[in-house]
């Protein structure tokens, strides 16, 4: 159901981890968005939150995100969480058994080089090669925004089976057709997520797949700073998140 009111502020609502289900989006959600994506950053009291809440949770703790498995590992070290990676197209369960979404990668190499050569043009401007999509960040050259959207377009029309998933000063072609929302029911359907009730915390236009399908559970959907959104709940940034999260893993009168 879309929501027309501004969604609530979610910072004092207090939820149980023994009856939910945690998934949270990485960059601009867990990690502030910097403008080299590379040298994203999480604090050691995040990564400490995240154990806590996991364990009170009973493991029933994932992160949801566009980046792919290997380099949310990297972030997160030493942690090895439940992962949803690149966009849904692979999951690493609690078990630790992945899932990857099988595709022809011809047309993904043909595409990444046309856009690496876009980027040679256009410094500031840097490409992102995943298994299963590119990404094109022009957070470093804002000014070639219009340039950077034309050549999408162009691309999407030439590729009809890419979907073109518009972000904060990144473009990315996704070949495969899994999303965000897809990766979260198949973590609900398995133990320890199953029978709980989700709450899903992200930032971008990439999650309001995520955001629409948490009524399926009745569970909780909560935007992280600005923007028109169809979650029900809103948290003003990352900082923000990060002191809800401390004050959850700290438990009940503390």
């Amino acid at each position: 159901m879309k929501h027309t009111e501004e969604p609530a502020d979610f910072a004092s609502i207090a939820l149980d981890p023994a009856t939910t289900a945690f998934f949270f989006d990485f960059d601009g959600t867990l990690a502030e968005i910097v403008d080299d994506p590379d040298a994203v950053t999480i604090g050691d009291d995040v990564r400490d939150a995240l154990v806590a809440i996991g364990e009170a949770a009973g493991g029933s703790l994932a992160v949801i995100s566009g980046r792919e498995i290997a380099a949310i590992d990297r972030f997160l070290s030493p942690l090895t969480l439940p992962v949803g990676g690149a966009h849904g197209a692979e999951r690493r369960s609690v078990e630790g058994d992945v899932h990857r979404t099988e595709f022809d990668s011809g047309d993904l190499d043909r595409l990444a080089a046309r856009v690496e050569g876009f980027a040679r043009e256009y410094p500031g401007t840097s490409v992102e090669t995943k298994r299963t999509s590119v990404a094109l960040h022009y957070r470093r050259n804002p000014a070639a925004e219009e340039e950077c959207v034309a050549l999408a377009r162009s691309l999407a029309e030439e590729y009809p089976s890419v979907s073109l998933l518009a972000g904060k000063m990144v473009l990315e072609f996704k070949f495969s057709g899994r999303t965000k929302a897809d990766v979260i029911a198949d973590f609900m359907a398995e133990e320890p997520f199953s029978g709980r009730r989700p709450v899903y915390f992200g930032d971008d236009v990439t999650d309001e797949d995520a955001f629409r399908v948490m009524p399926r559970w009745d569970g909780v959907s909560v935007k992280i700073g600005e923007g028109p959104t169809e979650a029900g709940y809103r948290l003003a940034d990352p900082s923000a998140l990060h002191a809800w999260m401390k004050r959850l893993a700290q438990g009940p009168g503390r």
